[in-house]
């Protein structure tokens, strides 16, 4: 399983708060059968590319020598949980905020209201520079449950869609839980990640919360999506 949504490294955003948290998270993925983790900061300092990327690239680096001293089998990528405004349209160079210097992309929308033509514009402009986007949980945008074409929009760009396991599972309401369970049966949601940030309530307890998937959900799709289609975007492959 490899998980491409997660805030493991430590003070950097507000994921794990000291490098013993980023072990801990690391911990429970290697218990739960996570065998790689892509650790994807928040972004949104279109100015600070360069320092951004230094700063992660430290901390992952300092996981990872913890995780060997500790005999934790688990391997860390780099990638970004990049935060669409309009800043995307005068940034520069983007290619070191991709998933592993793949072409794919995570980003998010807001969270709170939003213009839906100008978020579609953004996604639109890093296609055009080349990158898949790989929107993070649309099920947690209380406007696509209101305005569903929107997911069309976006699917028509080229984008694909990762939702949260633990919407699926029930954990962020109702709602969000019927809208990703109907994203992954229809095959329209390409991966299911953790987006943890914590050891204790948004936790890698991945073993637990697949056991507690809603009964419609069919096995295959869940292994496309946290096994096949992540591997794919790890090495920059078709999906």
């Amino acid at each position: 399983m490899i998980d491409i949504h997660s805030h493991i490294i430590f003070d950097i955003d507000d994921g794990a708060s000291g490098i013993e948290e980023s072990v801990a998270l690391c911990s429970q993925a290697y218990e739960n059968g996570c065998t790689a983790i892509v650790a994807t900061p928040h972004f949104n300092k279109y100015e600070s590319v360069e320092d951004f990327l230094i700063l992660r690239d430290i901390r992952i680096g300092e996981i990872q020598q913890e995780l060997e001293i500790e005999k934790i089998d688990v391997k860390i990528y780099g990638g970004c949980e990049l935060y669409l405004n309009k800043k995307v349209f005068t940034a520069g160079d983007l290619d070191g905020l991709t998933i592993n210097n793949s072409r794919y992309m995570l980003c998010e929308f807001p969270l709170g209201p939003y213009d839906f033509d100008s978020s579609i514009y953004m996604l639109d402009e890093l296609c055009s520079r080349g990158y898949e986007p790989i929107l993070a949980h649309p099920e947690r945008y209380y406007q696509f449950h209101d305005h569903p074409e929107i997911i069309d929009d976006i699917l028509d760009l080229g984008c694909h869609l990762q939702v949260n396991i633990d919407s699926l599972i029930g954990n962020l309401g109702r709602s969000a839980q019927r809208m990703s369970s109907d994203l992954v049966e229809s095959g329209y949601a390409q991966f299911i990640a953790s987006d943890a940030h914590d050891p204790r309530h948004r936790n890698l307890e991945l073993r637990e919360k697949f056991s507690r998937l809603p009964e419609g959900i069919d096995k295959n799709m869940v292994y496309k999506c946290v096994v096949e289609n992540p591997e794919k975007v790890i090495s920059n492959s078709d999906l």
